[in-house]
């Protein structure tokens, strides 16, 4: 991430590269957003949730699906090759909810 992209963190990232910091922005970001999304699953357990990824954690997040007992559909956005679509769905809601 940097100046040019149009984007600003509600939370800034303060021990990144661009800010002085020891951390790749990009690994940060997505190590955070996916550790996010794990939490989400497993604490949150919702039926579905869909987020936008960045297109190269698109592997990462079908392991986080598998990890937590969802499965994991990718839809291609038209935002520079960069955003994903990512929509979960909790694999016994697919089996009609039966355990």
């Amino acid at each position: 991430m940097n100046d040019d992209d149009g984007l600003e963190l509600v939370m800034p990232f303060v021990t990144v590269t661009s800010k002085g910091g020891p951390h790749d922005d990009e690994s940060f970001v997505a190590g955070w957003q996916m550790g996010g999304i794990s939490a989400l699953l497993h604490v949150g357990q919702p039926a579905v949730y869909e987020v936008l990824i960045a297109t190269a954690c698109v592997p990462q997040a079908d392991l986080i699906a598998m990890d937590k007992g969802y499965t994991v559909r990718f839809i291609d956005t038209e935002v520079d090759g960069y955003w994903t679509q990512a929509i979960f769905s909790r694999a016994t809601e697919l089996a009609g909810g039966a355990e």
